[in-house]
């Protein structure tokens, strides 16, 4: 982080309900938002009820260890905000989740077997976006002057 960035941390409840998840998000990203992830193949249920909305951008090893352990980057452009609350649930499963209002879909190609952190294009590029911190317990909102 550099001086002219700004993190927020947003405690969480230990049993957030959807709705009060959402209205966090909602507080930053008053329009629609963008969540870009690396989805495990094995998370054929989520790939399921993402069906058309998930926009699959390349496969990826998502393993240092397991070569055929691969994951799916790619995004949904979320304009009613109804699967944030399904990628919070799967946080502790899915490595690579962001939060943004901003189209980086050009930014993902840079994404590879030798670099896979997805934070790094956000950071890189300062475009503003929210994580969630380990174990689902907090909101990391990246603001950038």
């Amino acid at each position: 982080m550099d001086r002219l960035s700004k993190k927020t941390e947003i405690l969480l409840d230990e049993e957030i309900e959807e709705q009060e998840f959402v209205d966090q998000i909602s507080y930053f990203h008053k329009k629609e938002c963008y969540i870009y992830a690396i989805i495990p193949e094995y998370e054929k249920e989520l790939f399921n009820e993402l069906s058309t909305n998930f926009i699959a951008v390349k496969s990826i090893p998502i393993s240092r260890i397991f070569t055929w352990d691969t994951g799916q980057l790619g995004y949904i452009k979320d304009s009613q905000k109804q699967f944030i609350y399904k990628f919070y649930l799967r946080s502790t499963t899915i490595d690579y989740i962001v939060f943004s209002e901003v189209d980086a879909f050009e930014h993902l190609q840079t994404i590879n077997k030798k670099n896979i952190d997805i934070y790094k294009i956000f950071e890189m590029n300062r475009i503003p976006h929210i994580t969630i911190g380990p174990d689902g317990q907090c909101l990391n909102i990246i603001e950038y002057n």
